[in-house]
């Protein structure tokens, strides 16, 4: 059930690892963190087969202190670090080589293009005459470089496309949700995980929609609960006294508010009611063919699941569903023990990043957002018709009969998990 047999979502990740057991994991790590030389000596040499790992160990024994930190140093890269940090923190010398990069690719772009679409908007470098010392010593550095594989070629142009929108992040910062729920274990792993959502032109193709991380003591609940969702935005339709309907804000959600999670063949419902997704879905599954039925188990409830407690696979996804019928895939992308540098363990669960929503703009002015749907006014020519603030105010309600006729329902302002 990770994956619909209607859908290929295959090619989008992958290849998936072998089964990892989370607790083990962590306690694996904690031994070699904490380990001997010898251990040490292991993890060095932990991805050579078994025949050379063990040669690789012996001969690393018997290699002296003063070879051992010869042997460091050649090997480390801390002056390509400090390098890279300085380019990075210091604006003008970033700038630069942002705008380096992009001009070099929009002149492949231009040179292998041979349609006649309209060209992208020219990158402008400053002149050398004009540019700042700094900027200059960085560019004679990189132009210096021998490395024949270090200029982009014209044969580049067949790996580089041009940015989607979930390459962006709305995020200006890491959003910290201080959600922990074992605040008092530091030896705990990091799970690296990303949503990714149907498109809503294409439901057979998904699109990055997050990103989070969630300790290994966290629940499966916890890490649902943070996740940023259009559902979790609809506007609540309230009935009152006299028939006449009113609409709530997006802070109040509407509908089904269960959820189910599908991981290495158990399902975790949310368990709010007697009977939910998960039995809901049990039930559908045993109603299908058998030879088109999945094997399938009920789990505990996701609030009481922690990821410590399970076995998964990365770069596997995994499904979701929640209020009514609105899926979702998370993939663990990878997972690593808890580092003094990270944040502390009662900022979890993190969002790292969210792709930028895609706004309807108002069919009036089709000048900023619309923020209204309008249904059933005759005025507008279709059902419904979104239009902004401004533009409604200027319309009005219709007079007379009318008016009963015409719903005016407050779009999502997607407040939920979005703002930090």
């Amino acid at each position: 059930m990770n994956v619909n047999s209607g859908q290929s979502h295959e090619a989008q990740f992958g290849p998936p690892s072998p089964l990892i057991n989370v607790s083990q994991f962590v306690r694996s790590a904690v031994q070699l963190e904490n380990g001997s030389a010898d251990q040490a000596s292991c993890r060095l040499f932990s991805q050579s087969s078994n025949g050379l790992n063990a040669k690789a160990r012996e001969h690393w024994q018997k290699i002296d202190q003063t070879r051992h930190e010869a042997i460091e140093a050649e090997c480390s890269v801390s002056d390509v670090q400090a390098a890279l940090n300085e380019i990075i923190t210091t604006p003008r010398l970033y700038s630069h080589v942002t705008k380096t990069q992009q001009a070099s690719v929009q002149s492949i772009y231009e040179t292998a293009e041979s349609s006649n679409r309209r060209k992208r908007k020219r990158v402008t470098i400053t002149e050398p005459a004009e540019e700042h010392p700094s900027v200059t010593t960085l560019r004679t550095k990189l132009d210096a470089v021998q490395l024949k594989s270090w200029p982009l070629t014209l044969n580049s142009a067949l790996f580089i496309r041009t940015p989607r929108n979930a390459d962006h992040n709305t995020l200006t910062e890491i959003k910290q949700f201080n959600l922990s729920s074992d605040a008092h274990s530091p030896k705990q792993a990091l799970l690296f995980v990303t949503i990714h959502s149907p498109l809503s032109w294409g439901h057979k193709l998904l699109s990055r929609s997050s990103q989070h991380v969630v300790l290994s003591s966290q629940t499966i609940g916890d890490f649902f609960d943070v996740i940023p969702c259009h559902s979790n935005e609809i506007p609540a339709e309230v009935r009152n006294d006299d028939a006449t309907t009113v609409w709530m804000s997006s802070n109040t959600t509407s509908g089904g508010t269960g959820a189910v999670v599908s991981i290495e063949g158990t399902v975790y419902g949310d368990g709010q009611n007697e009977k939910d997704y998960s039995d809901q879905l049990l039930e559908l599954i045993q109603s299908l063919a058998e030879k088109k039925r999945p094997t399938l188990t009920k789990g505990t409830p996701m609030h009481d699941t922690r990821f410590d407690s399970l076995s998964l696979r990365l770069h596997t996804p995994y499904w979701l569903m929640h209020a009514g019928n609105c899926e979702h895939f998370f993939v663990v992308d990878h997972v690593r023990l808890l580092h003094s540098s990270d944040p502390p363990v009662t900022a979890y669960p993190l969002t790292t990043q969210i792709t930028p929503l895609l706004l309807d703009n108002c069919r009036i002015c089709n000048k900023v957002p619309a923020v209204y749907s309008i249904l059933g006014d005759m005025r507008l020519g279709e059902s419904p018709f979104v239009v902004c603030s401004p533009c409604w105010r200027w319309m009005g309600m219709p007079k007379g009969d009318a008016a009963n006729e015409v719903t005016v329902v407050p779009l999502p302002k997607h407040e939920f998990g979005w703002n930090v």
